[in-house]
């Protein structure tokens, strides 16, 4: 078999996303399916490019070497697309990477609705620090992000532009149904210093786990993490379970067998923004993009804070929406 830049992407996608599984739900094929493809990679190159374990698979030695290359490849082929766009007669597809999010389909729909003219192409990712290194790399042009603050998160990369449009967010604590302080009406962080915490989806490199333990840490406890590398589905099924406590979005929804509670004091605070190559988007599109953005994160907003019997009496717990400046 002789390999093609898609096997390059699949071989990428596999070390970002650290799990064959899910791997393959972003790809969009078959786990058995990924696997044999990964084998036939890994054949072709003549040796094994990741190691299998509990926690995912990891690069071998020989797989940082060809991830090292066959992301240099990438970006040069994306580089030589992009710049090639100029001598066309018109603008190329408007490559959009975005955090997961239970907004993503509506804003898409927004988009296509305000950019009719664009072919839209998406990447979906559950890290941001991922995402910004496939915008550095020149892969995508813009990226939707949530992340903590600027003290733990990845900073911008150099030529990258960064606009906030949602922040302050305090985020509420999701808490099994039955838990002790399922009924309180509001919560302070140092009464879950006995509880496990379940991990954020994005993982360490994103910096959230280093900003809730600061935070916890300034109230007089250290959390106790467990279950990580999930995504959003398998997290709620741990806290309907009754396994362990996360932070969550005002955006999020109904849990099973979970009630949402707000923190006193907002100490945990997360920023909605865009990242950008200005070399790669107007700005007029790059208003678009924020406008349909705000637009659907307050649509959502009012369809899951009605699920908040507590809302209308908690002010401090609702997020500040930045519209495009004209």
């Amino acid at each position: 078999m002789e390999l093609e830049l898609r096997h390059l992407r699949v071989v990428c996608r596999l070390a970002d996303s650290g799990s064959v599984s899910k791997a393959a739900a972003a790809l969009g094929v078959s786990q058995p399916s990924l696997t044999a493809q990964l084998h036939r990679i890994e054949d072709a190159i003549g040796g094994p490019l990741f190691e299998r374990g509990p926690q995912g698979v990891a690069p071998t030695p020989l797989g940082k070497h060809v991830l090292g290359r066959a992301r240099s490849m990438l970006a040069d082929m994306d580089e030589l697309v992009g710049s090639s766009r100029r001598y066309t007669a018109g603008p190329g597809p408007l490559r959009i990477g975005s955090v997961r999010t239970v907004m993503f389909g509506a804003w898409l729909s927004r988009l296509e609705e305000l950019l009719p003219d664009r072919e839209l192409s998406t990447q979906v990712d559950t890290s941001f620090a991922v995402l910004t290194e496939l915008l550095a790399a020149g892969v995508v042009d813009v990226v939707m992000l949530g992340r903590c603050d600027d003290a733990h998160a990845p900073p911008c990369p150099p030529g990258i532009v960064e606009r906030t449009m949602v922040y302050p967010e305090p985020f509420a604590i999701a808490l099994p149904a039955n838990h002790r302080l399922a009924s309180s009406t509001e919560i302070r962080l140092e009464q879950l210093a006995e509880d496990t915490w379940i991990c954020p989806p994005a993982g360490k490199e994103d910096g959230d786990l280093a900003a809730l333990r600061d935070s916890c840490e300034a109230v007089g406890f250290t959390p106790r993490f467990r279950y990580s590398n999930l995504d959003s589905s398998e997290i709620e099924q741990l806290i309907g379970e009754g396994r362990g406590v996360s932070p969550c979005a005002p955006t999020v929804r109904r849990i099973p067998s979970a009630v949402i509670r707000p923190l006193v004091g907002r100490p945990l605070l997360w920023r909605r923004a865009l990242r950008w190559r200005p070399e790669a988007i107007t700005e007029t599109d790059v208003n678009r993009i924020h406008q349909a953005f705000v637009d659907t994160y307050r649509s959502t907003l009012a369809e899951t804070a009605a699920l908040h019997g507590w809302w209308a009496e908690q002010p401090g717990a609702h997020p500040t929406i930045h519209d495009p400046e004209d």
